[in-house]
């Protein structure tokens, strides 16, 4: 990942999912591999980790956290494609 590296990414994700492979793929062709994939129907900690931070179980998110520690759930497949293009692209 070309990206300031205080900023760590995680995914949550299922493969069955139509709108996390649209994410899935722009990740993959951007070359943001060091994005942590975390499928939330493969682990449960992972789901459970979704609802608590995020408030929901709803995928694709994106868990954004900063050099601080700071946290931001970002849903929605358009809004996570922008801020990757926007920060990363």
């Amino acid at each position: 990942m070309s990206a300031t590296p205080t900023i760590r990414l995680a995914l949550y994700h299922f493969q069955s999912c139509p709108f996390c492979r649209i994410v899935r793929q722009h990740i993959q062709q951007m070359g943001l591999n060091a994005i942590d994939m975390r499928d939330i129907q493969l682990d449960r900690k992972n789901r459970q980790d979704l609802i608590e931070g995020g408030g929901k179980p709803q995928v694709p998110c994106l868990l954004i956290t900063d050099q601080n520690g700071q946290q931001q759930w970002l849903y929605e497949s358009a809004d996570i494609n922008h801020y990757l293009n926007e920060h990363f692209g």
